[in-house]
């Protein structure tokens, strides 16, 4: 079996033991335990997973499901997780439930056929659990609640060679109400990639020039929700690598509502078993309720830049310099084809002073009032340059 088919088989089951961790969030404690299990039992099948146990045991406000199993979409395989333990389970007001903390035992698993490959998950815990009742219909009833979240450490081990792990991720959110802005943070402490069994040959030698046949680093995110009226806001999603740079998003949308959210619960199951094109379309009128109100991408240089020109210059048989040089005669060309000479002569300046000192790069969208995502659609299918005065797109360098 192919080292390809084991990542996604690692990936698949981090994906659905993150989605578990939050259904679990949702576990609630009653006299009858069994009934509790059945509860979670729909609610993860609410996302077109399975869970499985043997039985339930119930001591005081502690329930315990006996070898637990779950499978998602995309894995072939059931993975046994063993005994999930809830503790401090009550009843909470409208009949929902409360769980104080909820622990899952550390997966080990190991794909069918591939003895030499292995996926880990340690310490995963979750705390101040909110499970909105039975039978509610309002779509918040959905969405499994939690105050902090964590998983110690993963990996994913393929021919006995390590190829990624990662330590401390934790979340938290703030609770739910629609009085003021839910907030949200979710962080990685650090990451390890190795990209040392990269079968592409030119792949894996330009990773060694550069120095990046392993990497480290971290992820930060944070931002914030108002339910009242889907104003939703990513103000950090920073991705760092050591010795590379950081890569930071910020986006501002309107029109989150939960009647939107509803819809795309509707459409996800509506969806299920067309195709790829149908639910492509679906989405697509759901994101016209969207308001756009601004977005950035930036670029953070910490030596990157400078290792990819030697090399490309390297490989090219040029000196840096007249790789740079020659770059920047290029660009004004490159840039009068989007047809706005204000934008392309500050993309041209902007591009030019990072290339000849790299700090940093920021491309930023910020119109002077929230454009719905239908003018945003009809724009870019009609004239696409149109987009950039539009959105109010600029471009700085090292600032």
């Amino acid at each position: 079996m192919r080292p390809t088919t084991s990542l996604k088989s690692g990936l698949h089951l981090m994906a659905a033991t993150t989605a578990l961790v939050v259904v679990f969030a949702g576990s609630a404690y009653a006299v009858d335990g069994n009934a509790v299990a059945a509860r979670l039992k729909g609610v993860y099948g609410e996302m077109d997973n399975k869970i499985e146990y043997s039985n339930v045991e119930t001591n005081g406000s502690t329930v315990v499901l006996k070898d637990t199993k779950f499978s998602t979409p995309g894995m072939k395989e059931t993975v046994n997780i063993g005994d999930v333990t809830l503790s401090d389970v009550s009843d909470s007001s409208g009949g929902g439930f409360k769980i104080g903390s909820l622990t899952v035992p550390d997966i080990n698993y190991v794909p069918a056929g591939e003895a030499d490959s292995k996926i880990t998950i340690e310490g995963i815990k979750l705390s101040d659990i909110t499970l909105p009742a039975e039978g509610a219909t309002e779509p918040l009833a959905k969405m499994l609640q939690y105050g902090n979240a964590e998983v110690k450490h993963g990996a994913i081990r393929i021919k006995n060679t390590e190829v990624f792990s990662a330590d401390g991720l934790t979340a938290t959110v703030s609770p739910f109400t629609t009085t003021a802005p839910i907030t949200f943070t979710a962080n990685l402490a650090s990451f390890k990639a190795n990209f040392a069994n990269v079968e592409d040959a030119k792949t894996k030698d330009a990773l060694k020039a550069l120095g990046y046949e392993t990497v480290t680093g971290k992820f930060i995110a944070g931002g914030s929700w108002n339910l009242s009226d889907g104003h939703m806001i990513f103000d950090k999603f920073d991705y760092i690598v050591d010795n590379a740079g950081t890569l930071g998003l910020k986006i501002d949308v309107s029109g989150y509502t939960l009647e939107f959210l509803k819809g795309l619960q509707e459409a996800a199951k509506k969806g299920e078993g067309k195709a790829d094109e149908a639910q492509a379309m679906a989405m697509l009128g759901l994101m016209q309720q969207l308001s756009f109100t601004g977005a950035s991408i930036r670029f953070d240089d910490a030596s990157v830049t400078n290792k990819a020109l030697d090399y490309a210059a390297k490989q090219q048989g040029m000196k840096r310099d007249d790789l740079v040089n020659q770059g920047k005669a290029i660009l004004p060309m490159m840039a009068a084809q989007l047809g706005n000479a204000e934008f392309a002569q500050a993309l041209g300046t902007a591009v030019s002073a990072y290339l000849d000192s790299p700090k940093n790069i920021e491309i930023k969208a910020a119109p002077g009032k929230s454009v719905p995502f239908a003018i945003i659609a009809a724009g870019g299918m009609a004239d696409p340059k149109s987009l950039i005065k539009t959105l109010g797109v600029t471009v700085n360098a090292n600032q």
